[in-house]
């Protein structure tokens, strides 16, 4: 048996036997007295978020959740472990299983989604209170330090769980990744904790690198993971990282080894909005976080105005957020300070950057510039920190007062600080109703931080429940910061009749986007404008260059079809070929393609598509009745007739059907 520099007991090889050591007894009987305190932690985690659980699918739940074919089935096994490209889960096979879970469960209830959510972040509660408790028990020799530990183990704890910022987590489906991947990470960091005290070390490793994998297929930011676990036993357990390496390489090179799944999903699944080519330069990015960190910190001492989306990278100058860099580099030079001078605390500093820096550093992510969700985890080291040094000034404090003050001095505190976690509980369930109806949502995202893409959320809410000229007046606000609303203010104006208002809308969005990708939708509206005002020839014209870039997209070739056959021109006739050559089995292009051979006098051929479409659905009567002109125009009057009696048959009252029957009884 050996202990380790900060107070650990390490065990060797020799002395792993059925006795129990005075060590080992003592962290039992103190992890179970720890029970008492997670019932307590899950009732007061849970009560904030019981008005949450019927809030609806928002914003991304579309992707990842309602419209995710992978999450139908759980069989093949592998299916759900294989999500959509360029969704929220596309490198988080994980997340992406376990919402297929749910929809075996639960189907599109979305009160099952809020429940595992919220389970998720109970259990990652627990275990970050047990993470700190035996964190601050390290070196603690008294019973009486330890109780005192304990409490404001669970008092930091608290304070994170019922935080405001981490609402998101449970309110927005879609973020279970930062759920499962923040509890995969403390589960990571609580196993190699308890490694180290131990006497079955290796099963605790197998825990942590099973944990810190299931992080790696969760959520990105776990890659953090193994720096973490090496800055803990740096801190707490060893001298040196020397020392560190020479008890702990063996587990320090597993969890490492759990970055390459994760490297072989973002080969093979690349996000196309993430990374140094994906249009957003570094320093612009960092110039952004700048300011966007010094949001998170005063929303972290209180939250008052959370935003569920925060926009785009802006393109800021140093000059423009200097104060803001120049904060946020003090404070990252203090926590190397900390570090160096304090170990404990300069974890707590370091750990909150270290958490943050996946998201919120240098690599580019071009379509958030900023998320309350990404201080999940990072919120942690804040508030365990506050905790732990208001504890040791109140200490210094308590000594020097006389002792009748001194006496009052803990309940005081103590009040006080069960007060700011209900005050947290009291805005976190104020956030939640928030979450309630989209109009609600949106409007204080735009309300409290003013964007263009907020304020196309906005305007897409109102504008469903009816409200469409305040959607429009949302709209025309967005175009100022974000030009890409025109797209959407054209579609808002042509739903209300002012078509040339939203033709020059369109127009300007495609004149202003380089990318055909990007004016697809806008052309495509356009186009059936132009069909609704009657200029054809625009809307043919606009229908053409659709298909010529996006041959394999059926719509504007079928639409540039109808335009066609409905002039006469014999060039419908290769569109409809194009169509049914692609999927033979859809009735209506195989009728439209008879009559497009039919006006261009094929018609045998276009007997021949109308037998395929009887093929697939004998009871079509557009089907029996174009077969039967084709019949009697080709000169097989007998068939012709026959054909006609059949659609009859199925229609009484047709007139056209009685006029083919007419002409072919005429015609024998």
């Amino acid at each position: 048996m050996r202990t380790s520099a900060r107070g650990h007991t390490i065990p060797s090889r020799s002395q792993r036997r059925p006795g129990r050591s005075r060590d080992s007894r003592e962290v039992e009987t103190t992890a179970a007295i720890s029970w008492g305190w997670f019932v307590v932690l899950s009732v007061a985690v849970v009560l904030p978020y019981l008005n949450s659980l019927g809030n609806p699918f928002i914003w991304d739940d579309s992707n990842a959740i309602v419209n995710n074919p992978t999450i139908r089935s759980l069989w093949p096994p592998w299916v759900p472990l294989q999500p959509p490209a360029e969704t929220p889960v596309s490198s988080r096979p994980l997340v992406n299983l376990s919402f297929a879970l749910n929809y075996a469960v639960h189907g599109l209830n979305v009160r099952g989604y809020h429940l595992v959510n919220l389970a998720l972040h109970v259990l990652t509660a627990c275990l970050l209170f047990a993470v700190v408790h035996r964190g601050l028990h390290t070196g603690t020799a008294t019973a009486g330090a330890r109780r005192h530990t304990s409490v404001i183990a669970l008092l930091a704890t608290l304070v994170w769980a019922v935080h405001p910022m981490l609402s998101e987590v449970v309110n927005y489906p879609t973020q279970r990744s930062d759920a499962l991947g923040g509890l995969c990470l403390i589960a990571t960091l609580f196993a190699a904790q308890r490694a180290l005290e131990a006497r079955h070390r290796m099963r605790w490793h197998i825990i942590a690198v099973v944990a810190c994998a299931c992080g790696m297929l969760s959520k990105e930011f776990v890659a953090v993971t193994p720096l973490i676990v090496l800055l803990y036993d740096r801190a707490f357990a060893f001298r040196s990282f020397g020392e560190a390496f020479a008890a702990r390489k063996n587990l320090y090179v597993a969890l490492a080894a759990t970055w390459v799944p994760l490297g072989v999903i973002l080969v093979l699944r690349p996000h196309s909005t993430i990374g140094f080519t994906a249009g957003v330069d570094a320093w612009t990015y960092l110039l952004n976080q700048a300011e966007i960190i010094v949001h998170y910190l005063r929303l972290a001492l209180w939250p008052d105005a959370l935003v569920l989306d925060y926009g785009v990278p802006r393109p800021l100058t140093l000059a423009a957020v200097w104060p803001s860099a120049v904060f946020v580099a003090a404070l990252l030079a203090l926590s190397l300070i900390a570090w160096f001078r304090w170990p404990r605390v300069g974890f707590l500093c370091v750990a909150f950057f270290i958490l943050l820096a996946p998201t919120s550093s240098v690599v580019p992510i071009t379509t958030e510039v900023g998320a309350e969700r990404r201080m999940y985890l990072a919120l942690a080291p804040l508030t365990v920190l506050g905790i732990t040094g208001g504890a040791w000034v109140l200490d210094r404090i308590h000594r020097a007062l006389p002792r009748r003050v001194a006496g009052l001095l803990p309940a005081a505190t103590m009040i006080a600080a069960l007060l700011w976690v209900a005050a947290l509980g009291v805005l976190t369930t104020r956030r939640n109703s928030e979450f309630a109806t989209p109009v609600t949502l949106w409007r204080t995202s735009v309300e409290r931080w003013p964007q263009g893409r907020a304020r196309i959320s906005y305007a897409a809410a109102m504008s469903e429940a009816g409200n469409h000229e305040s959607a429009i007046d949302q709209l025309r606000l967005a175009v100022r910061d974000f030009p890409k609303a025109r797209s959407t203010l054209g579609l808002e104006l042509s739903r209300t009749g002012r078509h040339d208002e939203a033709v020059r809308e369109l127009s300007a969005f495609i004149d202003a986007e380089a990318r055909p990708d990007d004016q697809r939708a806008a052309r495509m509206l356009r186009a059936s404008i132009y069909m609704e005002l009657g200029r054809i020839d625009e809307a043919s014209a606009e229908f053409r260059r659709l298909v010529e870039w996006f041959p394999s997209d059926p719509v504007p070739r079928e639409r540039l079809a109808g335009i066609l056959l409905a002039q006469g021109n014999g060039e419908a006739a290769a569109h409809y070929g194009e169509l049914v050559r692609r999927d033979s089995k859809n009735v209506s292009w195989q009728i439209q393609f008879g009559r497009a051979l039919g006006s261009i006098r094929r018609f045998d051929e276009a007997a021949a598509a109308y037998r395929q479409a009887l093929s697939i659905d004998p009871r079509v009567v557009a089907a029996h009745a174009g077969l039967a002109a084709a019949l009697l125009e080709s000169g097989h009057i007998s068939e012709a007739a026959t054909r006609a009696e059949a659609a009859l048959a199925l229609a009484p009252g047709d007139a056209a059907l009685h006029n083919i029957l007419g002409a072919a009884r005429a015609t024998q």
